[in-house]
């Protein structure tokens, strides 16, 4: 499910930034787990797989364009419940919980929105690195590029060079070596070193890839309009109509500065599994991992984190159950002391015979952050029993009574007095534990 930002009810259970291989396999795992987590697909929806022509180490799968593997997984993830924002993520407060992310709309308008959230996974993926020398900047998307897939098509027949001796670099190279009439690879070391040997079989074997080892690329030459060489560092040029930009990638954890744990190479450092260095906050795939960079081994991190998260919030929710009971109660079934509203009429009547306060919860089925606040409030309708009503709305059955009550968020809790008017709300989990505890120490 797409959403617009102004669709979503604050604190969500678990958000998960990105969009990439690792995010949709945290999404399916929650979302099967009847989280229904938000993810934030930020620019690039499907991750940096997407650029990719021909995935061919899939499991299960010969071959597939990664385009299509990952929307697949994004209708898999959906069907099970995930919901998706197609916005970016521009700050985060990880200061108090529940944790706050900012996000910005992607058309243009500078719209922003915050959206809070109980725990949080990062897939925030790499950026592409660049050479750093003259040129490259003014012809930026004039000739220089870091996206074969995406600009390949352009330069049909036409003579380009890879800068890069990596997998990324054989990738491109492969790929643009059946649009272009020739493809020069520009390689800093005396050899390639992609892993597969497969692939870099298949690349030493086309007859249109000429190979410039021991060679730096020193400037992009151009005619004001348009790339029309390199200089290397042996003071050839070489003609091109394009420079494809294969040389590996810096972590996107700028905004985790200062407030994640990073290693000194800026990807976000681990404590146990996908733990980030603080509770309830995960990282997974290219954002925590310099070495592999894989879209299975992303995956395998996305469902350790969707695993963590869930029992991360299922202790959480325990925690502060725990909190809210100042004396023991007797063991005993509570639930009946929750009156579950079934109609306005009985709505009204139970507000006019209360002689005491009315604490009336506001909830959905499909918020997980109800689920995990209804436990907690039957427990305290135990322990207050005879002090304060406890009733149930349900919002989507009840939206008149909810919007008489102003209710924008879930869950949402308002106490009444006696005479039916309000005495305190809170939303989310933690100032509803806050509240519950207050009216016992009040008792």
């Amino acid at each position: 499910m797409s959403l617009n930002a102004e669709e979503i009810k604050p604190p969500e259970p678990v958000v998960i930034l990105g969009g990439g291989v690792g995010s949709l396999t945290s999404a399916l795992y929650l979302g099967r787990a009847g989280l229904n987590p938000l993810v934030i697909e930020g620019p690039t929806p499907g991750g940096l797989l997407t650029q990719s022509h021909s995935v061919q180490n899939w499991p299960g799968v010969l071959e597939i364009q990664g385009a299509q593997l990952t929307d697949k997984m994004r209708e898999q993830a959906e069907a099970n419940g995930a919901r998706f924002l197609s916005e970016e993520v521009i700050a985060v407060n990880f200061s108090q919980r529940p944790y706050t992310i900012t996000t910005r709309a992607l058309d243009g308008s500078g719209k922003t929105h915050e959206i809070q959230t109980e725990s949080l996974i990062i897939a925030m993926g790499t950026k592409p690195n660049f050479l750093g020398i003259a040129g490259e900047q003014a012809y930026w998307g004039k000739g220089v590029t870091n996206c074969a897939i995406c600009d390949g098509s352009l330069y049909k027949d036409k003579v380009v060079g890879v800068v890069g001796g990596g997998d990324s670099a054989v990738l491109e190279a492969l790929y643009l070596s059946n649009i272009a009439k020739q493809v020069h690879v520009f390689v800093r070391k005396g050899a390639l070193k992609g892993s597969e040997e497969t692939r870099l079989s298949a690349l030493k074997e086309k007859s249109n890839i000429t190979f410039h080892y021991n060679t730096v690329v020193q400037e992009v030459r151009g005619n004001g309009q348009n790339v029309t060489g390199v200089t290397t560092s042996s003071g050839k040029t070489v003609d091109l109509d394009g420079v494809f930009l294969a040389i590996g990638s810096t972590p996107n954890t700028k905004l985790f500065e200062n407030v994640l744990k990073l290693d000194e190479r800026g990807y976000i450092a681990l404590q146990k599994d996908q733990q980030t260095s603080l509770s309830g906050i995960y990282a997974i795939g290219d954002i925590v991992d310099p070495v592999y960079k894989q879209a299975v081994s992303a995956a395998g991190d996305g469902a350790k984190a969707a695993l963590q998260a869930q029992q991360y919030l299922s202790d959480r929710v325990n925690h502060l159950a725990k909190q809210t009971v100042v004396k023991k109660v007797q063991t005993k079934d509570v639930a009946h002391e929750v009156i579950e509203i079934v109609s306005l009429e009985q709505f009204q009547n139970e507000l006019a015979n209360s002689d005491i306060p009315v604490f009336v919860d506001f909830y959905a089925t499909w918020c997980g952050p109800c689920k995990r606040v209804s436990p907690m409030i039957d427990t305290s309708a135990g322990v207050l029993a005879g002090k304060v009503k406890f009733l149930k709305v349900n919002v989507d059955t009840f939206a008149d009574l909810s919007g008489s009550y102003n209710v924008r968020a879930m869950p949402t809790v308002v106490l009444l007095d006696p005479s039916g008017q309000e005495l305190d709300r809170k939303v989310g989990l933690d100032q509803i534990a806050e509240l519950l505890q207050q009216l016992q120490v009040q008792k």
